[in-house]
């Protein structure tokens, strides 16, 4: 779990509910529904899942799953979870937790603009890795 920004104080509320997310997240339960979640989108898009922002495929062993609500947290939906890579996942949130406008979006919203930036940067760049057939953004939705 993350500290507090410097000078930011949590409540007691916030801190149990990071300590929940904590535990959820090295649950077999959430390990479970990224292999189901995997599976789901190989189904769906007839394709092996890859990066949203970079095109690198992505693995079940070592790729992430960005939350796109946390409404849901325990009983994800497919279209609550988008794949990125570790690197691509650590810029996403370092671009939402730089600054407050993009907390007052909804967290779906502000992780649709945040992805497209951030691919649009990385094909500016040559850093996106392309595939034959990479899937767009679908959002989150």
């Amino acid at each position: 779990m993350r500290d507090p920004r410097p000078g930011l104080i949590w409540s007691i509320g916030r801190l149990r509910r990071r300590a929940a997310y904590c535990d959820y997240m090295s649950s077999p339960q959430w390990f479970a529904l990224r292999e189901r979640w995997a599976k789901d989108w190989t189904t769906r898009h007839c394709i092996e899942p890859c990066c949203l922002i970079c095109g690198v495929p992505w693995l079940l062993e070592r790729g992430d799953l960005h939350h796109c609500s946390y409404s849901r947290l325990g009983h994800e939906g497919s279209r609550d979870l988008i794949p990125l890579c570790r690197i691509c996942h650590m810029a996403l949130h370092r671009v939402l937790e730089s600054d407050r406008s993009w907390r007052r979006l909804d967290r779906a919203q502000a992780t649709d603009l945040i992805v497209k930036a951030l691919r649009r940067k990385a094909l500016a760049t040559g850093e996106y890795c392309a595939r034959p057939s990479t899937v767009t953004n679908e959002g989150c939705r």
